[in-house]
């Protein structure tokens, strides 16, 4: 048996000609893209091409059999082949891309991309309508009419109202994805940041989402909900507002989290018991700010966490402690305990995206699921011209390409590993550094150390041990 394996590059897929018994077959690939062609290299050497659509029609070609392919042949799949194909960070998706990622999810559910058209009609649905109201010269303005709203359904309306704001936000400024592997993610993770420095952020957009689903990380202890990801905004008007009765601001850097995930029950769970300036119950306790200011000495990371947690407590607790409740305490330890479970990766997955673009492993493409088969018509499209009306109507129906971060990251298990003495198997943790160059070193450069594993051959590290490295 005789097998040639070949690419097609219109449709950008594997084919495969076995020649048997003088019998040709003809066996197609589903249609995938073109980094599946480098794995399929790897293992099968180097591929025959057919240059044009017209010869999967059977039509000669120099160098390939004359036969017309059978078109009962069998269609191989990544699985009956016996490839492992991982395409770009969805090994670990158990949807489709536009279900898989929160913007796009979110925005289908709610039909948020009909809403914009009357902003204001929406907010008058869910919040009550914006009437004016006077008392006297002291007392006057506008509020919502409430009064057809249980205090439990304004709190759910109150939250769908914040999901929209966090979405118009992300959706008009750019639609930024960034989807990390799992693999990258799970190093992060083992990355301390010890005294970087606010100034080591230089982030690819002011407003973009990061997706953190591969980590399964819950939103709380007592819940089996994720968090699905963030929505990052560096705050500008933070940055360049400057206010007479505080000569402290602006502040030097200032972005906000809002992290995404369904948070609607935790919500209700103290509707009656916490309300916010709105009138609204409930906390949102998933959202936090890093506002750095070197006149006040907030200057690092951890800085910032810390002046997080800070305006929390002031915020929401009064300023005799003797008047604290029990539930304003057990508001203000989950809120904690989120910022604790969520910084550090969230911050190493910011610095990740401000190393220097050699250094970054990111591919940008269209999720594999467009409809309309925007998908096929890329791939047939001949000219730039056809691809970018294509690429527009894909724009218009609310969608745009993910940057994947993290491809060529591979297994934890498979990681470089370092040796040492009889020390049992563990993992030495990463950290960021600030390296000095240019003329007299005055500039500097982000560089970051990975974490590797001292001591495979002895086994596999102890889940949640930590061997730590003091420089």
């Amino acid at each position: 048996m005789q097998t040639i394996v070949g690419w097609d590059l219109l449709f950008r897929r594997l084919f495969f000609v076995i020649k048997k018994d003088n019998h040709l077959f003809f066996l197609i690939l589903t249609t995938a893209p073109m980094f599946i062609k480098d794995k399929a290299q790897e293992q099968f050497g180097e591929l025959k091409t057919r240059n044009n659509y017209t010869q999967l029609a059977g039509k000669p070609h120099a160098g390939w059999p004359t036969h017309k392919p059978k078109q009962s042949g069998t269609v191989l799949t990544s699985h009956n082949v016996g490839i492992n194909f991982k395409t770009k960070n969805r090994e670990h998706m158990k949807e489709t891309e536009l279900k898989y990622y929160y913007p796009y999810y979110i925005a289908n559910r709610h039909d948020f991309r009909s809403k914009l058209k009357n902003i204001d009609s929406y907010y008058d649905q869910l919040l009550g309508k914006n009437e004016y109201y006077y008392k006297d010269e002291a007392n006057h303005g506008y509020k919502r009419n409430i009064q057809d709203f249980s205090e439990k359904q304004f709190c759910v309306n109150s939250y769908i109202i914040s999901v929209f704001q966090d979405w118009i936000n992300w959706y008009k400024n750019g639609r930024n994805i960034f989807a990390f592997s799992k693999e990258l993610l799970k190093m992060l993770e083992k990355t301390d940041v010890n005294e970087i420095t606010y100034e080591a952020f230089n982030l690819p957009f002011d407003n973009f989402y990061i997706s953190l689903r591969p980590l399964n990380l819950k939103i709380a202890t007592d819940s089996d909900k994720i968090i699905e990801g963030v929505f990052v905004s560096v705050d500008r008007k933070e940055m360049e507002q400057h206010f007479v009765e505080d000569p402290n601001l602006p502040y030097d850097y200032a972005v906000s989290f809002h992290f995404a995930g369904d948070f609607e029950e935790l919500k209700l769970k103290y509707f009656d018991k916490i309300w916010d300036g709105y009138g609204a119950g409930g906390v949102d306790f998933w959202q936090y700010s890093f506002f750095f200011l070197r006149k006040e000495n907030v200057i690092t990371i951890q800085d910032g966490i810390n002046e997080a947690k800070a305006v929390f407590q002031s915020v929401n607790f009064p300023e005799n402690a003797e008047n604290v409740t029990d539930t304003e305490l057990d508001v203000f330890n989950l809120h904690i305990k989120f910022i604790e479970d969520t910084s550090r990766i969230l911050v190493n997955s910011l610095l990740y995206l401000s190393l220097p673009k050699k250094d970054k492993d990111i591919l940008v493409d269209y999720p594999f699921d467009l409809p309309f088969n925007f998908n096929k018509k890329l791939t047939l499209a001949k000219t730039k011209k056809e691809s970018g009306i294509i690429e527009n109507k894909i724009k218009e129906t609310g969608y745009s390409k993910i940057q994947y971060v993290g491809n060529s990251f591979k297994s934890i298990s498979n990681h470089k590993s370092e040796s040492g003495n009889n020390i049992s198997p563990h993992w030495r943790r990463g950290h960021w550094r600030n390296q000095p160059f240019g003329k007299e070193l005055k500039e500097s450069k982000l560089i970051w150390i990975k974490p590797t594993i001292v001591n495979t051959h002895l086994g596999k590290p102890e889940k949640g041990h930590v061997y730590e490295i003091k420089n």
